[in-house]
């Protein structure tokens, strides 16, 4: 049986409890349920007025905000697709997610600069109370689509459907006992897929959606008293962010739950919390697969844990065989929590595939794990060149080839230094003389902050293997 879909569970909790507070701000701003809705209601009819066909892709360009959430829901109640874009990116990465979408309206903060797309203003919203001409959603219909760092060096859109996100926030709401008058917190931008499961989770219980000011969203040093001026009970922290957290400690016992995922979990010794339970999944499994309850005494590389119901795991190897317990193998998900797809996927080599006597559709994640003798998976490392940084995905293709636009340079290969971190481009370039500097903003204007390299080295060639192929273990930093 599939869960009521996210709209239609926030309807119900917006006649159950109108004036309880949905969400705050950093600024002081509080938004009840009933305001939400009324709010998403106006976007809906926005979309209306502007003629919008039901069924569009419509974008939201904003810093998070209670507006954003209005417009997304306003968007499920035309029968729209929302598209996630975070401001903070470049121009030109958002252009381009903007001519691959072809979303018929963008709501947004201020002026985007992006042309060719109907611009609706955020603070255009108003009350409106329309909401019953909302009939539901089919569980084949998209719920979102969100943008991630593509291998051909274009970022690929991964619509997710209603059905899968029902089934992530139905487990989310019953294993974590989110309830009425329960906080959590959300630190997450708009265009990372960890800030659906921030939020609508908790505001189909019932619960608030509290925003962490921008500046603490990278200090996890100074969470903890933030935690305790808004009293949170749950909170997600990208795995950096959670290993800084547990490191520093904290005296706020108010917090029930630490949720963590994104990268390699690791702990030095242990950690003092009520609960911290960490996760993995790419955006293709809606947001999140497997989870593992971290037991306060566990230490060094912790597990990614068990399968939530909604998703079914196999480690194979290069035949598509299981791998006995211990051995090392390709995760592959399968079941209900994967994504309709990719958006105009048109590649035969989709890693969305069928497996020879297994039924059912399945997703080849490209993460090298091992399940051991309980069950339990464990992270081991990318069986392709697919990064991570600050808990996000990060193809190095896509990253080089707005490098080997750059007018002065011939190639550029990116790797990733793993004890800091950290992304390190070699660059071959056209003149002796290049501005290294120049080549940093060249990228910083055309790629998220995340994914432009650290440390740029200019080389006169790349090594090369037998094959002709770039030969990326001998690629290292000069001494």
């Amino acid at each position: 049986m599939i869960p009521a879909s996210a709209p239609v569970l926030f309807l119900r909790r917006a006649r159950e409890r109108p004036e309880a507070v949905a969400v705050s701000e950093a600024d002081g701003r509080r938004t009840s349920y009933a305001e939400l809705l009324a709010l998403a209601s106006g976007a809906a009819g926005l979309l209306r007025d502007h003629g919008v066909p039901a069924g569009s892709v419509v974008g939201i360009r904003s810093a998070p905000c209670a507006a954003v959430l209005a417009a997304q829901l306003g968007i499920w109640l035309h029968g729209g697709v929302p598209l996630l874009i975070d401001p903070a990116q470049p121009l030109a990465r958002a252009e381009t997610m903007i001519a691959d979408a072809g979303p018929a309206a963008l709501f947004t903060a201020e002026p985007s600069g992006l042309g060719g797309v109907l611009e609706i203003d955020l603070s255009r919203l108003s009350p409106r109370g329309d909401s019953r001409r909302f009939r539901g959603t089919r569980p084949d219909a998209p719920a979102y689509l969100l943008y991630t760092s593509g291998s051909t060096g274009r970022p690929k859109g991964v619509l997710v459907g209603h059905a899968s996100f029902a089934r992530l926030i139905d487990w989310h709401i019953r294993t974590y006992a989110v309830a009425p008058g329960d906080t959590a917190s959300s630190v997450a931008a708009p265009s990372f897929d960890a800030f659906q499961w921030e939020t609508w989770p908790y505001l189909c219980a019932g619960a608030r959606v509290c925003f962490a000011p921008p500046e603490l969203r990278y200090a996890p040093w100074e969470l903890g008293s933030w935690f305790s001026a808004e009293k949170v009970d749950l909170a997600f922290l990208p795995t950096p962010l959670a290993e800084a957290y547990v490191r520093r400690g904290s005296s706020y016992d108010q917090l029930r739950c630490l949720l963590t995922g994104g990268d390699r979990l690791r702990l030095a010794d242990g950690h003092p919390l009520r609960r911290l339970v960490n996760h993995y999944g790419p955006t293709e499994g809606t947001v999140l697969a497997t989870f593992h309850d971290v037991q306060p005494a566990e230490s060094g590389a912790i597990p990614i844990g068990r399968p939530i119901p909604s998703a079914t795991t196999l480690v194979l190897d290069e035949d598509d065989r299981r791998t006995p317990p211990g051995e090392p193998g390709e995760l592959v998900l399968g079941g209900d929590c994967l994504a309709l797809g990719y958006w105009r996927e048109e590649n035969a080599r989709s890693p969305f595939t069928s497996l020879r006597g297994r039924p059912g559709r399945w997703y080849r994640t490209g993460d090298l794990v091992r399940r051991d003798s309980t069950g339990v998976l464990h992270f081991l490392a990318r069986l392709d060149r697919q990064l991570k940084v600050r808990g996000m995905r990060v193809e190095p293709g896509e990253i080089e080839a707005v490098l080997r636009s750059h007018p002065l340079l011939d190639d550029a290969v990116v790797t990733a230094d793993p004890a800091a971190g950290r992304l390190l481009a070699f660059l071959v370039t056209r003149e002796p003389a290049v501005d290294e500097n120049a080549v940093r903003a060249f990228a910083a204007g055309r790629l998220p902050r995340e994914m432009v390299p650290a440390v740029f080295h200019l080389v006169p060639e790349l090594p090369l293997t037998a094959h002709g192929k770039v030969d990326l273990a001998a690629l290292h930093e000069p001494v």
